[in-house]
């Protein structure tokens, strides 16, 4: 009769083959002579983590980590059931029992790492990443997480070479490639990301790859090698239901293109097996080819889908933003600003416009940053970042580090010229920050038709997890511009006189009076090219990257007027200004 060990040898044998299944009956055979036995519990619980059964896996997996509590793999088992099922908290304790007990094991090390990422613990799955690195130098995974990690903290510089490596060490590392090339067009290097793009095509080339080619060329207003490149991604896989949404967006309906934007969009729907993203990805997609083809009706009940989908995964907290807006209001009073006028840097290179997203905040940095004296930066998260660290008592000194800081990063876009615009809408929270941060720095405000800028964020597709979740309901949409509303009376309040505001329908209907104020606000001389903005060769990443490729028009003014009563829901609630009435 064979020996546990015997029996146990063959186990291994047949499980390192594969044969997952003849493993599994020798290793349960073990089990039913010593029920005991540790080694045959963590290699059966590996076998059901394999194979997806979660519940046995965590049964004999707890029985080896009770019978050998000092033996990592068993704690590292656990651990892969454990983040397969998404259980990050017990995955991060087995991944760190498993680090504790041998810390030269880089596999636990790489997962704890990964779980660490995904509880958002940034900076600590960093060091992990590091670890691993020097555990194992040759570990490609860990160099590309790495440099995502460090991208996700802001250095994407940094993270270029480890990028770099771990497509030197697996030249067929799509996820690498993307990685790469998303580092390098953060950092305003469109031409060479479409050289890696064009380097990982040599090793085969997926939907992702040509969809992710195809926003590179469409943030360079390459439009035509866009829509070739999202043509491509379709035909590899029709599934994928964000290229059609891409592809509509940049696309005539009129067929101008030589594109049946509608026959393709409309196909989409027939395919098999589409998941609930791309479902939603391809509403938004159908709803633009109906808005573009007059049908108001359809096109926001596409709208409706996709938002209902959306807003599914990304729930908008009334008590949370009316806490957030009050705390703003409460902490940035009259009494404060006045007090400490003399807090922060007399700097005057940043110019700030912002305001509600959809407002045009894209089109007028576009028209300053054609400006030979002036580089567009784009939406630029460096104030929101300090706006974390303020306290009511900060002194001079604490205020001037926290300017100097924010300067720190601005100087990263620095092309040699005098002013760099910052244009992220959201740092209208943040006005009074600025304010006291750089009193000299330029402040333009944006502000449109509450319901056409509603419906113009009901309308767009924001990618970011956790992003705008005020947008995806007409009476979420509602609440959060009347806080907006509230938030910008009380800066007019507070600190009057201190921004320049411009109307996005004043704007788009006077361009060049409008404009020339703009410039003269900003302290610049006039230049005409900032009235051919469209012609501007810089590269735009927003929602509204091919409205900016186009001559200024105020077709959009009055187009909340035609989609009639489906819109009650938010004109229920919503504050209208005067201004906008009648």
């Amino acid at each position: 009769m064979q020996n546990v060990n015997q029996i146990l040898q063959q186990a291994v044998a047949l499980h390192q083959q594969g044969n997952l299944s003849a493993a599994a009956l020798l290793y349960q055979k073990i089990l039913a002579i010593d029920k005991k036995q540790s080694d045959a519990h963590n290699l059966l619980g590996a076998v059901y983590v394999a194979t997806k059964n979660y519940k046995l896996a965590e049964k004999h997996l707890l029985k080896a980590t009770k019978y050998a509590s000092n033996y990592a793999p068993a704690h590292y088992n656990l651990g892969k059931a454990y983040l397969d099922q998404q259980k990050l908290h017990l995955a991060l304790a087995a991944f760190s029992r498993a680090e504790k007990l041998q810390p030269e094991y880089a596999d636990a090390v790489f997962l704890l790492a990964n779980t660490r990422i995904q509880l958002g613990v940034i900076s600590e799955a960093k060091l992990g990443y590091q670890q691993v690195i020097k555990l194992a130098p040759d570990h490609f995974e860990a160099h590309n997480n790495l440099g995502s990690a460090l991208q996700t903290l802001g250095d994407a510089e940094a993270a270029i070479p480890h990028h770099q490596r771990a497509i030197a060490l697996k030249p067929d590392f799509e996820l690498a490639c993307l990685s790469l090339a998303h580092a390098l067009v953060g950092l305003e290097r469109h031409q060479e990301a479409l050289e890696v793009y064009q380097d990982c095509m040599k090793h085969g080339a997926s939907a992702k790859l040509y969809q992710n080619l195809g926003t590179t060329l469409q943030q360079l207003g390459r439009i035509g090698d866009a829509q070739q490149a999202f043509l491509q991604a379709i035909q590899l896989n029709p599934a994928m239901g964000s290229v059609y949404r891409h592809l509509a967006e940049i696309t005539n309906v009129d067929a101008s293109d030589d594109i049946d934007i509608r026959t393709i969009v409309k196909a989409g729907f027939e395919v098999p097996n589409m998941d609930s993203q791309s479902s939603m990805h391809l509403s938004f997609a159908w709803a633009k080819v109906n808005d573009g083809q007059k049908d108001y009706p359809a096109a926001f009940s596409a709208y409706k889908q996709g938002n209902d989908i959306k807003s599914k995964e990304n729930k908008y907290n009334k008590h949370t933003s009316n806490k957030q807006f009050k705390g703003i209001k409460l902490a940035y009073n009259q009494k404060f600003l006045s007090e400490a006028s003399s807090s922060g840097l007399n700097e005057d290179k940043p110019i700030f416009i912002l305001g509600m997203p959809r407002s045009g905040t894209t089109l007028v940095e576009q028209i300053i940053a054609s400006h030979t004296d002036v580089t567009g930066a784009g939406e630029l998260t460096y104030m929101g970042e300090q706006a974390k660290l303020f306290k009511p008592n900060m002194d001079e000194g604490q205020w001037r580090e926290i300017a100097e800081s924010y300067l720190t990063g601005l100087n990263g876009y620095d092309e040699g010229k005098a002013h760099i615009t910052d244009k992220m809408p959201h740092n209208f929270l943040n006005i009074g920050m600025i304010s006291k941060l750089l009193p000299n720095a330029k402040i333009i405000h944006c502000k449109r038709n509450p319901v056409a800028n509603c419906l113009s964020l009901y309308k767009a597709y924001f990618g970011a997890k956790d992003s705008h979740s005020y947008a995806y309901n007409l009476k979420d949409l509602a609440h959060y511009h009347n806080l907006y509303e509230d938030l910008m009376a009380h800066w007019r309040e507070v600190l009057p006189g201190r921004f320049y505001e411009v109307s996005y329908e004043q704007l788009t209907s006077n361009q060049e009076q409008e404009s020339r104020q703009l410039i003269e606000y900003c302290g610049l001389e006039w230049q005409d090219a900032c009235l051919d903005f469209y012609k501007t060769d810089r590269k735009v990443k927003t929602a509204s990257v091919f409205q900016v490729r186009q001559p200024m028009h105020n077709q959009s003014v009055d187009l909340w007027k035609r989609y009639g009563d489906a819109l009650q829901p938010l004109l229920d609630d919503l504050y209208i200004p005067e201004e906008y009435l009648g």
